[in-house]
């Protein structure tokens, strides 16, 4: 298995209050990984982590991250982006093309790659509206067109399905896993059931610590899950898909 991220002894102790220990994990590189757990499992953080941000004990195929990033291999897509600038919609998306220009300095996209992303992302009618006039949604799916832009080799998304309806979350996700290819992705989830058919590979976390970390029909055990959320969690097998119900609890 070619290894994307090796973490070794990664710690994240705030005022002495650990709320990430990791002792040793690999994330397999050319695939769609899930993060996934309660709140305050330390998803985010753990995200944050592979950015180098938490200090040493990380390195991206074998190289500190901290190069990579200066190199644009990485795009990040945070829980809330920068919308309060004076930038249409397609100057913000191409603000993915030029990583190291600034963001008030927005380098032109190839034509061709720009039209294709804000039409899948249903963007092209709003491609001249200001970036801070747009929904909650629409911002969202800017943010993620911008990041794709930058053409880089790791995408990193913190909920990316945040503030999307459901058509969009399972178009996002249909683009990511139809585009293995280009890039590696790991990403932040809360929707059990997109986890479980869309990912490659599952990270799941709780109280800071990896409960289990593998293929999902290894990791998303219901017995497991319902240990880790606290509440009984049945699996629904239908069509292909595999959906996870919440139950009433006992």
């Amino acid at each position: 298995m070619e290894k994307l991220f090796t973490l070794r002894n990664v710690q994240v102790q705030p005022r002495k209050r650990c709320i990430l220990a990791i002792d040793e994990l690999d994330l397999p590189d050319h695939q769609h990984i899930s993060i996934i757990g309660p709140n305050g499992a330390g998803k985010s953080t753990l995200l944050r982590a592979l950015l180098g941000l938490h200090g040493a004990g990380v390195l991206l195929r074998g190289e500190k991250v901290v190069n990579q990033l200066k190199q644009g291999q990485v795009a990040w897509v945070g829980q809330h982006g920068q919308y309060n600038l004076p930038l249409t919609v397609t100057e913000y998306v191409q603000l993915g093309c030029s990583h190291h220009a600034g963001w008030f300095r927005p380098v032109k996209a190839p034509l061709a790659q720009l039209n294709h992303l804000l039409d899948v992302f249903d963007l092209s009618a709003l491609a001249h509206q200001r970036i801070g006039s747009l929904s909650g949604g629409e911002q969202q799916r800017a943010n993620v067109v911008r990041a794709l832009l930058q053409n880089a080799s790791v995408l990193l998304l913190d909920e990316p399905c945040n503030h999307l309806d459901i058509r969009h979350q399972h178009r996002l996700m249909d683009y990511l896993q139809q585009n293995h290819d280009h890039f590696s992705v790991v990403m932040v989830l809360h929707d059990l059931s997109m986890a479980a058919n869309y990912s490659d590979f599952v990270v799941l976390l709780n109280e800071g610590q990896i409960v289990a970390a593998g293929a999902p029909r290894e990791v998303m055990q219901t017995e497991l899950l319902s240990d880790v959320y606290q509440w009984p969690i049945r699996r629904v097998d239908e069509e292909g898909k595999i959906f996870f119900r919440m139950d009433q609890a006992a």
